[in-house]
């Protein structure tokens, strides 16, 4: 898939915005900066994990962000590598985030956010995006949190159980998906914190924690959301375990009622010479009452024992 490179310049800091980095994009990144070798291999292909590098002029950061998709397609997680200098901040992303598209228009748009973010450095513009972004983040715990509801509603009305047990898969995934690509980060935000400030100054440090205090708090709500989903499929699970014991006792009970009949019948299906109530004139009937009475006696015992 092609690049697509964006810029926007204000008051002497430029952010770039580069999503399918292609080799022009890579060849640009060489003329306006001269970055570390190990942040040149690192940006040519996606990382499996979350990372901050200090060097002497700039830093380099990695982050990943969940895509929740409400429609119970398979989730994606986007990655966002960030080359910081102190006047120029790049994005790279490998996929089409939306989140950062918009972000990014946006910012070129207002006027105001542009002030209030472009001065000394790109300090606060590098909070305001990854802040933002884990921001954005909610509308997935949202989401997450009213189908967790809605299963527990389910779970206690005796809905559908089969789509349920494929309601709370669904659930368990994307908790599954959030949780992963969210917890290894937490660690990175800490380190970023140490090497904003040792690069911007002491003044950024509150900003970057600001940002771990974020994720922490999205960290624990996720947590909660799959102790919750786990105790739902545990409850459903034994739901469906009675239900099926439930099933299966009367089965048993009616295998228990129907077993002498058919021994009855089989009896006095028997092809003998002598066999008592056979060929008298109201024999059928007699043996049909036979079977009547036993059959009564035999659910009057079961419903004593309470087994029906």
């Amino acid at each position: 898939m092609s690049g697509m490179r964006k810029e926007c310049e204000i008051n002497g800091l430029k952010w770039i915005h580069m999503t399918h980095p292609s080799r022009d994009d890579f060849a640009y990144l060489d003329g306006i900066f001269s970055f570390h070798p190990l942040v040149k291999e690192s940006v040519v292909a996606p990382t499996l994990h979350p990372l901050v590098d200090s060097f002497d002029d700039h830093l380099f950061l990695i982050l990943h962000f969940p895509i929740i998709y409400e429609s119970k397609h398979a989730n994606k997680v986007a990655e966002v590598d960030f080359l910081i200098t102190k006047n120029i901040l790049v994005t790279i992303t490998y996929m089409e985030f939306k989140n950062l598209e918009t972000l990014f228009d946006d910012f070129q748009k207002n006027e105001e956010v542009q002030k209030r973010l472009t001065h000394k450095h790109t300090g606060l513009l590098l909070h305001y995006i990854v802040d933002q972004l884990f921001q954005k983040l909610a509308r997935g715990l949202e989401f997450m949190e009213k189908e967790i509801t809605r299963i527990e509603d389910e779970i206690f009305k005796k809905g559908d159980r089969r789509r349920l047990v494929e309601d709370i898969s669904h659930a368990r995934r994307d908790i599954l998906d959030f949780r992963r690509a969210l917890k290894p980060q937490s660690g990175v935000l800490k380190s970023l914190i140490t090497e904003g400030e040792q690069f911007y100054g002491h003044s950024v440090g509150p900003y970057f924690a600001d940002v771990l205090s974020t994720e922490e708090r999205f960290e624990n709500l996720v947590e909660n959301q799959r102790e919750t989903i786990e105790m739902l499929h545990h409850t459903n699970e034994s739901l469906l375990s009675s239900r099926i014991s439930n099933i299966m006792a009367v089965l048993t009970v009616f295998s228990a009622i129907v077993l002498p009949l058919n021994l009855i019948a089989s009896i006095w299906g028997m092809n003998q010479q002598i066999m008592p109530l056979r060929d008298g004139r109201h024999d059928f009937w007699i043996v049909v009452g036979i079977m009547a009475v036993l059959l009564f006696v035999l659910v009057l015992f079961f419903k004593k024992k309470r087994w029906l």
